[in-house]
């Protein structure tokens, strides 16, 4: 029984990619596979796999695009193909720290039932939506909120979970999808906690691809909030309860109705 599957999208990060699937290697004791999605790289990336695959032979599975379709649909493709207990995505420039991946994985199996994930810890170049802060080796680590919910950039949940709630909506392309997931979670009745001690470290690198996707960034983030009902950004103060760590009021749309 594999305990974790980590779904990694990736497009033309070799170096990053090999750093990613190195730390997943030798931070994790759980059972554990990798899903790598190939968004039709064209540099080294098909060597860095190969030689992961010559270590750790069918717990990395490599699912290759013939385009690159975007992080949304690769993540998606990962979590329908994962044969894991737990789901989790990283992205191809992050590296879960020693134990973090386990942490999370027996913080979720011992939580209750009303727990849907396990939001783990990263830097985040942002000082006015962080909801929860750590320090490992004097660096600080962030959990986020979008309008006052706390949300997953990285998050833990069954597979089960995944299924139910169909996983990421593929209207977004890159960065709606995690904080999207996270307030399907609390939708439905469940909730987002924090990982404590499950610590991912996150280069954000600005490349030329970064650099391409940055309009359907901004795009993502005008769907996400014209579909849920968030609060109103209040303009001085970072609106976050953590005594109430929830302000979705639901679906824009069912609501208006």
């Amino acid at each position: 029984m594999i305990d974790i599957s980590v779904v990694v999208p990736t497009c033309n990060r070799a170096q990053s990619l090999a750093a990613c699937l190195a730390s997943i290697r030798n931070a994790t004791q759980a059972s554990c596979e990798v899903v790598v999605v190939d968004g039709a790289s064209t540099d080294r990336t098909a060597i860095v796999v190969q030689r992961a695959r010559e270590i750790m032979g069918d717990r990395l599975q490599v699912i290759r695009e013939e385009q690159r379709e975007g992080f949304v649909r690769a993540a998606n493709k990962g979590f329908r193909a994962a044969r894991g207990r737990y789901l989790i995505w990283l992205n191809d420039d992050a590296r879960p720290l020693i134990g973090s991946l386990d942490r999370a994985v027996e913080q979720l199996a011992f939580s209750p039932r009303t727990v849907g994930m396990v939001a783990l810890f990263h830097p985040a170049h942002v000082t006015t939506n962080i909801a929860y802060q750590a320090e490992h080796l004097g660096r600080p680590f962030h959990l986020l909120h979008v309008r006052g919910t706390l949300y997953a950039n990285f998050g833990l949940a069954a597979r089960s979970l995944f299924e139910r709630l169909a996983c990421f909506d593929e209207r977004y392309f890159l960065h709606g999808a995690d904080p999207d997931f996270s307030l399907k979670v609390w939708h439905a009745g469940l909730s987002v906690v924090p990982a404590f001690g499950a610590l991912i470290d996150h280069d954000e690198v600005q490349d030329q691809r970064r650099e391409e996707d940055r309009d359907r960034g901004a795009d993502d983030n005008a769907r996400l909030f014209a579909k849920w009902d968030l609060p109103e950004k209040h303009p001085s103060r970072n609106d976050f309860d953590q005594t109430h760590p929830c302000t979705l009021r639901g679906l824009r749309a069912a609501r208006a109705a």
